[in-house]
């Protein structure tokens, strides 16, 4: 049985739908550090991924590179208070 990664997550000031997600053991990539980005949360478990991450591109992109970049989609939901949303 295979280990779910934890994900930390960072959203990019001017364009609040791209995301990175990078594992919990892997280094924050330097790109991310400084003011363009903000940490946006954690992913510990599948269904807490928010609508656009793909757990197995994800994997692929961490393999890699050592994270993954993705748009964040609307969430699928009409009720503002649910769906995901970035912890702070």
């Amino acid at each position: 049985m295979r280990r779910w990664p934890t994900y930390n997550l960072f959203r990019r000031h001017a364009e609040p739908d791209l995301v990175c997600a990078v594992p919990n053991d892997f280094p924050v990539p330097a790109f991310v550090t400084g003011e363009a980005w903000t940490y946006a949360g954690r992913i510990e478990a599948p269904s807490e991924a928010p609508p656009g991450f793909s757990a197995e591109i994800a994997e692929r992109g961490a393999e890699t590179r050592g994270f993954h970049l993705f748009h964040q989609l609307p969430a699928a939901t009409t009720s503002p208070g649910e769906g995901w949303r970035a912890a702070g």
